[in-house]
């Protein structure tokens, strides 16, 4: 019995001993756990452990171009942990301004906004704060598609370059101008963008936290561009009836504004009734004092009777009267153009050795061209033009082996104004002098030789022609421009556009001013 006890004594001991080593070495592993050094370098994201102990407490910064190292100073002291500048950015300058917030935001708020993050010293409570590395932060991607801009690399963006005469732009890496180089200006230094004009949408990548600024900027320039229908009429007047009219023209181009109220161009009864004014025999006068001109205002019922005055004139030539639609800050163009013969060419080409020489028409373009670019500010209402007449004609020039050639002969302006929504601008000065001979004969006695002359008649006579445009801009606002397309026009302005309508609109006005 004895023996049998002694074994169950040993084999206790034997169990206490390895108990007790189980303990020693679990301690010893809970030691080391306690005392392991978290890492070398954390990222912001992490750093509420450490202030775990002091996160309830709120703090109030107020700082304008204060020294980081200063900053740093003072939220230490704020908040029981170590802050150290590192050499990098110990003459960093920061701006913040912070009430009443926990010291893991506050610390949170002036990294980031800073572009700076932190290293903790293994085994110590102290922080370095130094630059950000941006090449270590992870990179997203995002697709913005665009629903009023254009790329600037997309098919009708070049299409209108080329029109243009400028070179057009190609390519993804085009980002000197448009929305795609706001955008650009926007990212860090580790972000791209991409255009693709298939979609017309922009493909950003960069770092998370400039994302916000990237969409509300895009947000902002992604706006819907304001139409302008710009109305305008062209006459080719004699300066004999430009004279009738009262109108001075220098030999400067000039530019008057008419029409105070909005209105659909050129009749409207209504409001031709309501702006009265003086009628065209009373005359618009332009004086002149040294290079400047006094600039006067015609209003719509002056405009109704000096338009059906001009018509109504054997030798006014009514060019061109469109009615074109075109987006803001986009250039529109009246092109009435004629490929006229001016001369002839000869050609000399080679065939089987032997140079054959063939006389081909030499050929220029002719016409009436206008360039309007409209820019609108929609706070008041008011359109900012440039614009660009000209007028190419073909005139008889010298006679060379007795073939008769001509000479073309261009007239053109181009002038910067800025005029109401709906007001009418007149732009004219425009002048060419045509000479033209006229011979008559008595039957069979002028055609005698030598004696025939007495009975023959020549005469040269020169006449002054001059281009006169009306320009009428319109702001569209939305919904207008369907109902255009549509043709659901008002009763009034159907009235306008017939010969009938015009015909009493311009009988009243007349009626009108004889009354007064």
């Amino acid at each position: 019995m004895s023996g049998m006890a002694n074994n169950v004594r040993e084999k206790m001991t034997k169990h206490l001993k390895n108990i007790k080593k189980i303990f020693m070495f679990l301690f010893i592993c809970a030691w080391w756990w306690n005392h392991l050094p978290s890492a070398c370098a954390e990222d912001l994201t992490n750093i509420d452990g450490y202030l775990s102990l002091e996160e309830t407490r709120t703090i109030s910064m107020d700082f304008k171009n204060a020294q980081l190292n200063d900053v740093l100073k003072i939220l230490s002291q704020q908040s029981g942990m170590n802050f150290i500048a590192s050499q990098e950015v110990f003459g960093k300058t920061v701006s913040i301004y912070l009430d009443k917030v926990s010291t893991d935001e506050a610390l949170e708020q002036i990294l980031s906004s800073n572009d700076l993050t932190y290293e903790l010293k293994p085994g110590k409570n102290i922080f370095i704060v130094r630059p950000l590395d941006k090449s270590a932060e992870e990179l997203i991607t995002r697709v913005y598609r665009l629903k009023y801009a254009t790329v600037m690399s997309s098919k009708l963006n070049q299409t209108l370059s080329a029109s243009q005469g400028s070179a057009a732009s190609g390519g993804s890496g085009n980002l000197q101008s448009g929305i795609a180089a706001a955008v650009n200006a926007m990212l860090s230094g580790v972000g791209k963008i991409i255009e693709d004009n298939r979609t017309n949408s922009l493909i950003v990548t960069d770092i998370p936290g400039q994302f916000p600024l990237i969409e509300q900027t895009i947000e902002r320039l992604d706006v819907r561009i304001p139409q302008i229908l710009i109305e305008v009429e062209m006459l080719d007047i004699s300066k004999t009836t430009a004279d009738l009219l009262g109108a001075q023209f220098g030999d400067t181009p000039f530019t008057f504004t008419g029409g105070e109220r909005d209105t659909l161009y050129p009749f409207d009864r209504n409001r031709a009734m309501a702006n009265a004014g003086k009628i065209a025999n009373q005359g618009f006068q332009f004086g002149s004092v040294g290079d400047e001109y006094r600039v006067g205002t015609l209003s719509f019922a002056g405009l109704t009777v000096t338009l059906q005055f001009l018509r109504t004139q054997s030798d006014t030539r009514n060019l061109a009267r469109p009615r074109i639609l075109t987006l803001n800050n986009e250039t529109a163009e009246i092109n009435i153009k004629t490929n006229e013969a001016i001369g002839l060419a000869s050609v000399t080409s080679s065939s089987q050795g032997n140079p054959i020489t063939t006389a081909q028409a030499e050929r220029s373009v002719t016409g009436v061209f206008l360039k309007v670019t409209p820019q609108v500010n929609v706070d008041t209402s008011e359109i900012t033009m440039a614009i660009e007449p000209k007028v190419v004609q073909a005139r008889t020039g010298g006679t060379f082996s007795g073939q008769t050639f001509k000479d073309p002969e261009e007239r053109g302006t181009k002038s910067i104004l800025r005029v109401p929504d709906g007001d009418t601008i007149i732009l004219g000065g425009l002048l060419r002098t045509n000479t033209e001979e006229t011979r008559t004969s008595v039957p069979v006695l002028g055609k005698i030789p030598v004696l025939g002359a007495a009975f023959r008649h020549k005469n040269k006579a020169e006449s002054q022609r001059e281009l006169i445009i009306f320009i009428t801009p319109h702001i569209i606002q939305e919904g207008y421009a369907q109902g255009l397309s549509a043709g659901r026009f008002p009763e009034m302005v159907y009235q306008q556009n017939t010969p009938l309508g015009r015909s009493e609109e311009i009988n009243q006005a007349l009626s009108h001013f004889e009354q007064q």
